[in-house]
């Protein structure tokens, strides 16, 4: 391994060590005994002590940075931790608007003799605010790299953002920061706005994220982003290596002469950076290619492994944090593969072939030649990203290889297509709309693959499953073995074909399973939000699938039902449409079979049509719920009652009774005084199991319901929240109804099985 790359991987290693195992205190402790003990490597001789010398000092230089930028630059403002703070901040990026209600926005903080600071506001209030705004109010800061609890928020601190503020009262507008540093986001928002106003509504959203990374909006559509990722292509609205590739490829079939091409590649490079926000894994894909580009102007070879070593450094120099970047560790590990084993597979694959007779002939070769390619690129990237987006993401995307080779051709139309017709649309809007025409069909197909393709039974296997994480293992340490046996670049084929075909059998043999009969009801983990899946012998029902919280509930319940053996949903009921119980139904609609939907009246809840339409295109049956409907779901009896209060949507929900192996009643949001109603309406049993209403709130789970209905155990679907949820005079009601008590933010997934 070259001695730079040696030095980059050893100092990259130190900050990481540093960003998760290591206290602060610890830093120069570890920095002082890795350079002492680089002495020892003096012992050794020839290029290995180099070596050593070389990844112990890169080490030692790790810890010493990691320390010397937490002490110079974030320590100064560890004392404003979970204080109130009245301050002024620099805007630099356009407010951002959040579900279910409020803004957010990017600023640097401005405290007299302390360092700018990244801090991400979170306010209520509309007001117009652009890059370079600079802005007062008062507000609570918390820190982003580690919360109270733990849970670390590494995708704020890792792009620069150490804190979030959550204004206080109103925002005071204090003038104009008028620098050249917020020109790229200028344009880049009137850019996004050309392309909302060229390109058609069913794909304005992709194309935004497509060319400039904006994805907000496009998440808005869940269907279309679960769509995305389960056919493993959701990395293509993720601005990234590929894209710089496209585009500095683009300028190079434009620009022929290497010095004019650096001279204007460069520049062109970083502005495009700058429009995308600098994020880690755009940075790393800029700044090795403007290594690759200023290679052959000074007469030096281009190397990837060195670029690549270079970049990392780079990026690591310039902020330690963004080690903890997911997007970071994918570019890199991506780009690693790529460089890597993407020469081996393409040539195991034309070596093959070299016999055969249709592969002698110059078109089919010329075919043949771009799918081993695209291929070996796709599998290149997958074999060191897969165990990482296993890690992360918690599934694999199967059917991700076929996916990139099927939309590949047309993302690389796409894109630099798609930045040309949007400078054209500045000129004359009719003219982008035109030019926008071929550039609209390969979104479209790039759309329509990944989600003819996500809808393919077991695209996505969860690595939760003991079977996947068994295929897993046995793949990488397959793969390991290769080298050590000296194995020829065609001899990889073998192990690939093993590896399929125990995929195969380790899939059939899932599907094959009976599944566990008797009954069951499960409160799924979804953070703020709430979901249930009932079960009776093998009949499947799932109540609600929401959250206000960063986890995806959809894939959260997609999962549980898969690892239960269970490819069907006999029966889906959404209680109401508050986003706290439905942002993850298109989810789970796109992933899995569903008979039946039973909804209440939609009564203009524009998610209520999505979700409709969806269930529709999915051949799903749709069941309003406007009397009692008794369903049988197995061994159970399942009562679904109508909407009984009148006023706000939490008051006009269904609320389901399950009567048989396990009695248990979900109320939605339901309050106290739709709680009486529902007494007065239905003859309920005993309770065995009482999900708590609205989360806890104090204004649900009233004395005169648990008086009556006696439940045994009670199950709070809570997470992480600002409204006080579960209140401690719920709390308490149950105490004193000495029901057995259990919260999901304490407990995860609770499940109660039947006797």
């Amino acid at each position: 391994m070259r001695k730079l790359a040696i030095a980059a991987f050893s100092f990259a290693a130190a900050v990481l060590i540093s960003r998760y195992f290591l206290p602060y205190e610890w830093l120069l402790i570890c920095s002082a005994i890795a350079a002492a003990v680089s002495l020892f490597s003096f012992l050794l001789s020839g290029n290995i002590r180099i070596r050593v010398l070389i990844a112990l000092l890169s080490l030692a230089a790790g810890f010493l940075w990691s320390w010397t930028y937490t002490t110079f630059f974030f320590k100064p403002y560890w004392d404003f931790h979970d204080e109130s703070v009245t301050a002024s901040f620099i805007v630099t990026d356009y407010p951002v608007e959040r579900q279910p209600r409020g803004y957010r926005v990017d600023t640097s903080v401005r405290i007299a003799g302390l360092p700018l600071i990244g801090v991400r506001v979170y306010y209520y209030n509309e007001i117009e605010l652009k890059p370079g705004d600079v802005i007062g109010f008062a507000s609570k800061m918390r820190r982003t790299d580690i919360t109270d609890d733990g849970e670390r928020l590494d995708t704020l601190s890792s792009r620069g953002l150490f804190f979030s503020a959550n204004v206080s009262g109103d925002i005071e507008f204090l003038g104009v920061e008028n620098s050249l540093r917020y020109i790229p986001k200028r344009v880049a928002e009137k850019l996004a706005g050309k392309i909302d106003e060229i390109y058609p509504d069913d794909i304005s959203h992709f194309m935004q994220a497509l060319l400039m990374g904006k994805r907000d909006e496009l998440y808005t559509d869940t269907a279309l982003s679960a769509a995305l990722s389960a056919s493993g292509i959701i990395h293509i609205v993720s601005i990234s290596g590929m894209h710089i590739s496209f585009l500095m490829g683009f300028l190079s079939l434009v620009i022929k002469n290497k010095r004019v091409f650096s001279l204007i590649g460069i520049p062109v490079l970083i502005f495009f950076m700058a429009m995308t926000g600098f994020t880690p894994a755009v940075s790393r894909a800029g700044i090795m290619q403007i290594f690759l580009i200023c290679a052959p102007v000074f007469r030096r070879d281009s190397d990837s492994i060195t670029s690549l070593s270079l970049a990392l450094f780079v990026l690591l120099a310039v902020n330690p944090y963004s080690c903890a970047s997911v997007g970071l560790h994918l570019s890199f590990s991506a780009t690693l593969g790529i460089i890597i084993f993407t020469i081996k597979i393409n040539s195991a694959i034309t070596e093959s072939l070299h016999g055969n007779r249709y592969y002698k002939k110059k078109a089919p070769r010329s075919v043949i030649n771009f799918i081993s390619s695209s291929l070996a690129t796709t599998t290149g990237a997958i074999i060191l990203t897969l165990p990482l987006t296993a890690i992360h993401f918690g599934y694999v995307s199967l059917i991700a290889p076929l996916t990139n080779l099927l939309t590949l051709g047309a993302v690389s139309l796409a894109f630099p297509l798609g930045l040309i017709t949007a400078l054209i649309g500045f000129i004359s809007p009719f003219l982008g709309s035109a030019a926008a025409f071929p550039v609209t069909l390969a979104a479209r197909y790039i759309i329509y693959i990944a989600r003819m393709l996500a809808a393919v039974p077991y695209s996505v296997v969860y690595s939760t499953s003991a079977h996947i994480i068994s295929w897993l293992a046995y793949i990488y340490i397959l793969f390991s073995l290769m080298p050590l046996l000296k194995a020829r670049a065609r001899q990889y084929l073998y192990p690939v074909c093993i590896a399929i075909i125990m995929l195969f059998s380790v899939i059939l043999a899932s599907s094959l399973m009976p599944v566990t009969k008797g009954d069951s009801v499960t409160v799924l983990d979804v953070g703020q939000g709430m979901s249930v899946v009932l079960t009776s012998d093998d009949k499947t029902m799932v109540v609600d699938c929401g959250s206000n919280s960063k986890h995806n509930a959809g894939a959260i319940a997609h999962e549980f039902v898969i690892n239960q053996d269970r490819t069907l949903i006999d029966l889906l009921v959404i209680t109401h449409f508050h986003s706290d119980h439905v942002n993850g139904v298109e989810f789970l609609l796109s992933r899995v079979a569903v008979s039946a939907l039973a909804i209440p009246d939609p009564e203009g809840s524009f998610i209520a049509y999505d979700i409709v339409e969806l269930a529709r295109k999915r051949g799903t049956d749709i069941i309003y719920v406007t009397e009692t409907l008794e369903v049988t779901l197995g061994d159970t009896k399942v009562f679904l009652y109508p909407p009984l209060g009148i006023g706000n949507e939490n008051e006009r929900g269904l609320s389901v009774l399950t009567f048989g192996g396990i009695n248990s009643l979900i109320t939605g949001d339901m309050n106290s005084s739709g709680e009486r109603s529902l007494l007065r309406f239905a003859a309920l049993p005993k309770l065995d199991l009482l999900i708590v209403g609205h989360h806890g709130s104090r204004h649900s789970t009233s004395e005169e319901l648990l008086d009556a209905l006696v439940p045994g155990i009670a199950v709070i679907p809570v997470g992480r929240n600002s409204f006080g949820h579960p209140a401690q005079e719920t709390l308490h009601r149950l105490e004193q109804s000495e029901t057995v008590v259990y919260r999901t933010d304490e407990s995860g997934h609770v499940t109660v099985y039947g006797g």
